[in-house]
């Protein structure tokens, strides 16, 4: 595991410039939990940190959540696994079920946590159900959501 910075897809701070989040961006087709796991286990490898509040892999169809997740066990499971289609469905003018490139999914995606972090959303929809019982929510509100940042 190396000690220098690293670049996120997207970072979310609070204004006193806390970490609350680190958001990982891989727009893979039916991406699961077990590949998931590996994904976040490889992003420690290059140094990206997960020791964090929250830590968060996004495809435009599944989230993963870890909360205060622990460098010492990295195969543990993501605690909230939710679906991403009502995301895209309300961020995206393409056809359901049509993929996005990766880059076009990390805009929207952006705008998503954005629009998370100044309460703009419906607590009774998902994925903000899910992040709601997590404590995600709650915790971003204020905070800013930068895109590829250094951490």
């Amino acid at each position: 595991m190396t000690t220098s910075r690293r670049i996120v897809d997207i970072l979310i701070q609070s204004p006193d410039g806390d970490t609350i989040a680190v958001v990982e961006i891989k727009n893979l087709r039916d991406l699961s939990r077990d590949e998931a796991i590996q994904i976040r286990r490889n992003l420690v490898d290059y140094g990206v940190p997960v020791q964090v509040p929250f830590f968060m892999l996004l495809s435009q169809d599944i989230g993963f959540l870890w909360k205060d997740s622990k460098y010492e066990n990295l195969d543990t499971p993501p605690m909230y696994t939710f679906p991403m289609d009502n995301v895209v469905a309300r961020y995206s003018d393409r056809k359901p079920g049509e993929r996005l490139y990766e880059a076009e999914f990390e805009i929207l995606a952006l705008r998503w946590l954005n629009h998370l972090t100044i309460k703009e959303y419906s607590g009774s929809e998902e994925p903000e159900k899910t992040l709601g019982l997590s404590g995600f929510n709650e915790a971003i509100e204020g905070a800013y959501a930068l895109f590829e940042a250094e951490v």
